[in-house]
């Protein structure tokens, strides 16, 4: 078929960018959008979310997803419309069990005398166009990424004029949008499949119903909007009673007062997608935390291991060093002990303390060394006993010790401390080696040794 020339061209797997509108066409969805100045329609698809819509989106909900209801509400003042247009609602039972959780909005289109009541007083009232969601919603309609639920038939132009209409083909079926001075005021979807007599005869009756109910004023334009001729359209505009032309379609845009009708099941999704982000960003948390105590666990336990075979490699380097040293000390040692094992140090050590921590002799008890001197000249003692009694038993050690028979053993008188230990000094010399000089005391030759 022959397209019109102001038809924007339809695009099926471009993913529409810029301000994009979701919008039930003739034959499916279409995504309408404005890109460098040129309308864009991709589509159609057989849902919303084919066309892959991206965030930010207008959602342009069909006549089968709301219901229309113009309805008049009396002028009170100090009372906002919208509380007066939710009573009416209320009363007509189009809100539900929960009028507070009810998704719907309203427009006021315009105001005029009210009939006088019972009392003769007269007054004004207001006519408010509303459009309530449908319940249960259909699921296919919802998008998440969309920010704004529309009503199609307001962000379509309307025809020019006070009063006017608009006939449109939408998902497969016909519906007419009625305009009160560029305002949306109602859509109604059509029983008639096909323009004709039958179609012609439903609008006669609708229109007479909306002018008695004082909806709609005197029509003063009907507008046909389609792509694609329609067999007898002429014909069927002809049998209207009111004026009609045709025109092509025009790309969807938002009416300066953006409605916005969000399915109660959007916001459930959109409220457990957010609890599932949070609990992911927990999770995610709580791994990085997991993952930064493993990480200072092995550090702490392998920096040792680290410090151990640095140590290791250390020590390694210095083992050629330290094994000739060891051999050297070894050797010397090895080589005092044969020549006098009896002036060899460790010897010596050994025997002077061994009264004082073996058992074997009879140990000497309450007795304990301070300062051992040791050289070739002589061995130098000092220590403490816990009175002169134990003190003189172990200078009797020395004397009568046959391991100590080499050296000469002299000491000074103890010394009384303030605890009533004794300090004491004694002092061996070796053959040749000489008694110090100034040295108090007297000397006990050892009996072994004379």
């Amino acid at each position: 078929m022959k397209k019109s020339a102001s038809r924007p061209k339809l695009e099926k797997k471009k993913t529409p960018s810029g301000q994009v509108f979701l919008f039930p066409g003739p034959k499916g969805w279409e995504a309408w959008s404005r890109e460098g100045g040129e309308i864009r329609c991709m589509g159609p698809a057989e849902l919303p979310k084919k066309l892959r819509p991206p965030v930010g989106a207008v959602v342009c909900l069909p006549s089968r997803a709301f219901y229309s209801i113009p309805v008049w509400v009396p002028l009170v003042e100090q009372t906002p419309p919208r509380d007066l247009v939710a009573l009416v609602l209320e009363r007509k039972g189009m809100l539900g069990a929960n009028p507070e959780a009810a998704v719907w909005s309203m427009d006021t289109i315009r105001t005029q005398p009210a009939p006088r009541d019972e009392s003769g007083e007269a007054g004004a009232r207001q006519l408010a166009a509303t459009a309530i969601l449908a319940v249960p919603f259909d699921e296919n309609c919802i998008v998440e990424e969309a920010s704004r639920y529309e009503v199609a038939g307001r962000v379509l132009p309307p025809p020019e004029g006070e009063s006017t209409a608009l006939l449109r083909q939408e998902l497969g079926r016909w519906v007419i949008d009625f305009y009160q001075s560029g305002k949306w005021l109602h859509t109604q979807p059509l029983l008639e499949r096909s323009p004709g007599a039958g179609m012609a005869v439903e609008l006669g009756a609708l229109f007479a119903q909306l002018e008695g109910e004082g909806v709609l004023r005197e029509l003063q334009l009907l507008v046909f909007r389609d792509d694609e001729p329609q067999p007898g359209v002429a014909d069927f505009l002809a049998l209207l009673t009111v004026p009609s032309r045709l025109e092509t379609r025009m790309p969807p845009r938002l009416a300066s007062q953006s409605w916005n009708l969000p399915p109660p099941t959007l916001t459930e999704r959109r409220l457990v997608k957010a609890e599932k982000a949070k609990q992911r960003k927990i999770l995610r948390t709580g791994c990085w935390v997991y993952a930064g105590l493993m990480t200072l666990g092995l550090v702490y336990v392998f920096i040792p291991l680290v410090r151990k075979k640095i140590a290791e490699r250390e020590l390694a380097a210095l083992a050629g060093d330290a094994e000739k040293i060891r051999s050297a000390a070894m050797a010397w040692r090895e080589a005092g002990a044969l020549v006098q094992p009896q002036i060899n140090v460790l010897e010596v050590l050994w025997e002077v303390s061994r009264p004082l921590v073996e058992k074997d002799p009879p140990q000497i008890e309450g007795v304990r060394l301070t300062q051992f001197e040791y050289s070739g000249k002589h061995v130098f003692l000092t220590g403490e006993g816990k009175d002169l009694e134990q003190t003189e038993k172990y200078f009797n050690w020395l004397k009568g010790n046959k391991a100590l028979a080499l050296y000469q053993w002299s000491h000074p008188q103890p010394r009384l401390l303030p605890n009533g230990n004794a300090q004491f000094q004694a002092e061996g010399i070796p053959p040749g080696g000489g008694s110090k000089e100034g040295e108090e005391g007297g000397t006990d030759a050892n009996a072994n040794g004379s």
